[in-house]
């Protein structure tokens, strides 16, 4: 995910871009409950449990709370009223985490991955198509973009190079192109969303992971220490379905603060909150993804140019770490339903796109320090692109995952 050194270096902050207020976008709106796990392994409406208890192919989430078209960015780069999701949407059952930093049992999922289906080749001739850059030059880059289904939006992470620590916040995409400011100062990086529609996000501000409350629009922190000691600036995370978290921290966005850890490191966050060490190798370790079975970890080096991979048990521990796939400067990743990986090469400004076994099906050129990538829109075959301060969008011709 976005490294405070591949779009420009310290920059400067363009003037005028402060962010308005107020703005409630939405009321009311209950996520669908996602069913109750009965015997045998069926998840009521919406997803079936395959072998281990994984959730495939997720359930449903309820069509209530909608985002409000919110507000517009002006051309001058200022952000108009944006708000926050409906209030009084209850979660239903898995992924909330407490106060106390515990991880429920939602997980990844995607409504339109669905088990047993055979999904065709990728066709990458299409040209993303570009749906929102600010007036002005603007230093920093944007990051971490996530569908949320039950809202029929795309938030995304917007950091700027101007201190040490790079300040961020999120903002929000209502399709086709209407953007507006979610949460300021938010000091984000990555995000994900799990099988009960709750979003979580790296966050350089406060050296952990957070929880994102989509009714509030406030955060909370779930994990921010290896033994007692912070990480340096996680960057991006992926959810298993049991709730375990595996994320990355490098130290791009660290600043002026001193590493903790001494390690730039691959993590396990548990369902409890216990943090294991996966690796700590890396160069700068970036982005990160769980294969659709998720048996397999990908990680990507963004120094050394590589995309590793690791083997992942049924406890959630990984092993047999090997290298995957070259590609220059790997950034953030997304998966489809066949199981094929995106990566965002940040030099090269294209899309490498590999299949399971690591064989390259073709690339897509984007635009120069392109970051991340997620699938959204109503059928989940529209691939939503970052790429430093600008968003895209691909028409793809199969579904993926919303981060």
């Amino acid at each position: 995910m976005g490294t405070g050194g591949i779009v420009g270096s310290g920059g400067n902050q363009a003037t005028g871009g402060t962010a308005g207020n107020g703005g409630t976008i939405g009321t009311g709106g209950t996520v669908g409950s996602g069913g109750t796990v009965g015997t045998g392994g069926t998840v009521g409406t919406g997803g079936a449990v395959v072998s281990g208890g994984t959730v495939r192919t997720g359930g449903t989430v309820g069509s209530g709370g909608t985002l409000g078209s919110g507000g517009t960015i002006a051309s001058g780069g200022s952000v108009t009223s944006g708000g926050v999701f409906g209030s009084g949407g209850t979660v239903g059952t898995g992924g909330m985490v407490g106060s106390g930093g515990t991880v429920g049992t939602g997980g990844q999922s995607s409504a339109f991955c669905k088990a047993g289906t055979s999904y065709p080749t990728p066709e990458l001739t299409g040209t993303p198509k570009l749906l929102y850059k600010p007036s002005g030059s603007s230093s920093g880059t944007y990051e971490g973009p996530v569908w949320v289904a039950g809202s029929s939006a795309l938030l995304f992470s917007d950091m700027t190079f101007t201190t040490p620590v790079d300040p961020s916040q999120i903002l929000k995409l209502t399709p086709p192109s209407a953007v507006a400011a979610y949460l300021q100062d938010s000091g984000t990086n990555g995000m994900a969303i799990d099988g009960a529609g709750v979003v979580f996000a790296c966050s350089h501000k406060v050296q952990g992971i957070v929880k994102l409350d989509l009714g509030t629009g406030t955060l909370s922190t779930v994990v921010d220490n290896y033994g007692g000691k912070k990480f340096n600036s996680p960057n991006d995370l992926t959810l298993r379905s049991d709730g375990t978290i595996y994320f990355t921290d490098p130290d791009f966005q660290l600043g002026n603060r001193t590493s903790e850890t001494g390690k730039k490191g691959v993590y396990r966050a548990s369902s409890a909150g216990q943090v294991t060490l996966v690796d700590n190798s890396f160069t700068q370790p970036n982005g990160i993804a769980l294969s659709p079975d998720e048996s397999v970890l990908y990680v990507a080096d963004y120094n050394g140019n590589v995309v590793r991979t690791f083997s992942v048990a049924a406890d959630g521990s990984t092993s047999n770490r090997k290298d995957f796939a070259t590609v220059s400067s790997p950034d953030g990743f997304a998966v489809d339903c066949a199981g094929n990986l995106y990566v965002a090469s940040g030099s090269a400004g294209a899309i490498q796109v590999l299949s399971p076994s690591g064989a390259k099906l073709g690339s897509v050129s984007v635009a120069a320090s392109l970051s991340n990538m997620a699938f959204g829109g109503s059928d989940g075959k529209t691939l939503y692109i970052t790429a430093g301060k600008a968003l895209y969008s691909l028409d793809m011709n199969l579904p993926g995952y919303p981060y």
